[in-house]
């Protein structure tokens, strides 16, 4: 195609023009982002960030995960863009009489040129899909509607359809064709800079810049001289101009597809906070006549902070790396240090600081706990094993059973474990509220006990501890470094080394529903080991609708657990609800906050310790053994075990060559009775050589010894 020369200078003015005033535009933009101050360092494990951009932008895994319908179609879309770069720059060459391509390519042009006819076609499907989604679709379309993204959509389309009809043999219009392609494209970038499509500059960027965690905080700098010395500081996000640029990254990248409201557990239940709406008010507050405002105010309201329960599900979704818990924390901590008012948790806070658990319990009730469970304190130089109770498992009479359970199974597999004569609160959820000071005054507490006693090896069945100790704690003091598990992830090493043999549900088994606690699985990554343990003790699991990565809160987080919220639909609700529609006979949870939250949604509720506690097969006997027993929930042995045990015994000498499942054995002997007892009188005769025992594939199969003892 031939261009004469005052095409060509018209072409050279456009693009000249349109890259002058992009740049112009552009700088505006990236003045507001860098007015901003500095958080942390965000260049740390450079690999990593680098292979997190390679996955999240390039792969699109974030953007197909969410929603893999659209997020297919807009994969499409986007390797579209990447494979016309080339092409763009060559119709654009051609205006000026060079070819770019033929020279580069040579013989492989025209495969190259049906590939992108291909990509056309695909991205033309796509972008109608996506548009149709939106528009149509009211049920999944964001609101309000961003018809920018409508005018975007048919440039889109209009670029594939002007391309298809330029590699025609013989195309319409061809002169006016290359124009109005031409044209399209030159008008792309100031509709990017003056929409949501900035995102298409910006997300691998603030992708890249990301912290490497969900919801990883510093520490706020504390000392109260130099805080003096310094005048005027902020102690928290109070205002926008104390606004990171990171965060205001954030506000400028937000795509506004409402994943993350979609996945808020309150803006479920009907309550006010909505995390894309504070991410866009955010946006247009910086973009504002002034560019400041109050953070709470103009960009969230202090209801709205109330609701938040830290679950970390709108940042964990979100596929451009906005990170809304940052900016929740920081309007918190500004609440609890700075302003000190509308914070909804002061009561929670006041227990902590008066008797250091949030049940206002004093401290004589740990020791009684240590007592009747005989449970054993931790021996510096002797203890492998800290067993961290936190404040659920200390003072809430309701977890008893969970606590007994737990020391029943370490027995049971002889570990070297010990608690704590005394334990402060980790300071979890006082740092959720703003309430730095007191969370790192708890924190320092614990750092140094610990370090004293030389404890380098924790189990903690409470994941908001568990994420304190191993996550957090590190951060104020570098040289504290423990190795801290949860109990689920102990449990499945315990298994899986042979140190707990389980018996199976015994023809027992009941449906067992999951409930995925956010901190042990969102900010933890822990899903498979509370699963397995599950598995093996042969119960049938029966996932939620929400579990994994999408699990729906159970409303405890951020002292949800102890306080009063007066909402029109709590979270727990919400939460309950879903168990219940599921069917599920038996809820097991992986969190003492979570069990206290769910607890009358099925017949039953257990943490996942009880479950594997009903599972083991017994081995030794004793008073003490007894006792942990009975504090489980597992009935000692009955009055009728001897007579019991004298049947099966008597069954079995009559068969010496035969071997049963317990049910099968009890049937054949005519013995009737429950399960526990059942199992404790032939685990009895296995104990005193009378019988023996196998297990295959968790089940128990009994059988008389070779040479047995009376009976």
């Amino acid at each position: 195609m031939h261009f004469a020369l005052w095409e060509q200078i018209l072409l050279a003015v456009l693009l000249a023009a349109t890259l002058a005033i992009f740049l112009k535009d552009l700088s505006k933009k990236l003045h507001l982002i860098t007015a901003g101050p500095s958080d942390r360092k965000r260049t740390e494990h450079l690999g990593a960030r680098l292979w997190r951009v390679a996955r999240e932008v390039l792969l699109q895994a974030r953007v197909i995960s969410g929603r893999p319908i659209a997020g297919l179609m807009h994969t499409v879309v986007f390797f579209g863009f990447l494979a016309f770069g080339i092409e763009t720059l060559d119709h654009f060459f051609e205006g000026f009489g060079i070819a770019l391509l033929e020279p580069l390519l040579g013989k492989a042009l025209p495969a190259f040129k049906f590939f992108l006819a291909v990509m056309a076609v695909l991205v033309s499907v796509a972008i109608v899909g996506l548009a149709f989604r939106r528009f149509v679709l009211v049920k999944f379309s964001p609101d309000p509607k961003s018809y920018s993204s409508g005018l975007v959509a048919f440039l889109i389309l209009l670029l594939m359809l002007t391309y298809l009809n330029g590699m025609a043999t013989a195309p319409l219009a061809e002169k006016a064709n290359w124009w109005l392609h031409a044209g399209i494209i030159m008008l792309f970038p100031h509709l990017i800079l003056r929409s949501k499509h900035f995102h298409i500059l910006m997300a691998p960027i603030n992708i890249f810049f990301r912290t490497p965690r969900l919801g990883d905080y510093l520490p706020l700098h504390l000392d109260m001289d130099a805080l003096a010395e310094a005048g005027e500081v902020a102690l928290g996000l109070e205002n926008t101009a104390a606004v990171p640029w990171k965060m205001r990254m954030d506000f400028l990248t937000c795509v506004e597809c409402k994943r993350c409201t979609d996945q808020c557990p309150a803006a479920n239940c009907g309550q006010e906070l909505n995390p894309r709406g504070f991410i866009l008010a955010g946006r247009q507050t910086l973009q504002s006549v002034n560019g400041n405002g109050s953070v709470i105010g103009e960009i969230i309201s202090q209801t709205a902070l109330g609701q938040c329960t830290s679950c970390g599900a709108c940042e964990n979704i979100c596929p451009v790396g906005i990170e809304h818990l940052q900016l929740l924390l920081g309007a918190k901590r500004a609440q609890a240090l700075s302003l000190g008012v509308g914070m909804v948790a002061t009561e929670f806070l006041e227990k902590i600081e008066r008797y250091g658990n949030p049940f206002a319990i004093g401290g004589d009730a740990r020791a009684r706990l240590i007592e009747e469970l005989e449970i054993p304190l931790f021996e510096p130089g002797r203890t492998e094993h800290l067993l961290w109770l936190g404040c659920v498992w200390t003072y809430n009479n309701d977890a008893r059973s969970s606590v007994a359970a737990m020391i029943k199974i370490l027995r049971h597999a002889e570990v070297n474990f010990g608690v704590l004569e005394t334990e402060a609160c980790c300071g979890h959820h006082s740092r959720r509220q703003g309430e730095e000071m007191q969370f790192q005054n708890l924190a320092k507490e614990n750092i140094a006990a610990l370090q004293e006693r030389g404890v380098h090896k924790i189990i903690s069945p409470c994941p908001h501890c568990l994420h304190s100790l191993r996550r957090e704690y590190a951060s104020l003091q570098s040289d504290f470094q423990v190795e801290a598990v949860h109990h689920s992830e102990f449990f499945a090493g315990l298994l899986d080394s042979g140190a707990l043999v389980v018996q199976g549900a015994n023809g027992n088994a009941k449906r067992i529903a999951f409930h995925d606690p956010c901190y042990l699985g969102r900010y933890e990554k822990v899903y498979a080991a509370p699963r397995e343990v599950i598995r093996r003790t042969g119960h049938a699991l029966q996932e939620l609708p929400r579990h994994g990565e999408e699990s729906f809160c159970c409303g405890g987080g951020s002292a949800g657990f102890v306080r009063e919220q007066k909402v029109a639909r709590r979270v727990d609700q919400e939460r309950k609800a879903e168990i219940a529609a599921s069917g599920a006979q038996v809820l097991v949870t992986a969190c003492p906050e979570c069990k206290m939250m769910l607890n009358a949604a099925t017949a039953e509720t257990k943490d996942l310790a009880e479950l594997l506690a009903e599972s083991l097969r017994f081995d030794t006997g004793g008073a003490a053994h007894d006792k942990i027993e009975e504090e489980a929930g597992m009935v000692g042995a009955s009055h009728n075990k001897l007579q019991i045990g004298a049947k099966i015994h008597a069954y079995l000498t009559q068969h010496p060559e035969q071997e049963y499942l317990l049910l099968e054995l009890a049937e054949r002997a005519h013995v009737s009775g429950a399960l526990r007892d059942l199992r404790l009188a032939a685990d009895d005769l296995v104990t005193r050589g009378v019988l023996v025992v196998s297990s295959r594939q968790g089940a128990r199969y009994y059988k008389l010894a070779a040479h047995t003892p009376r009976a």
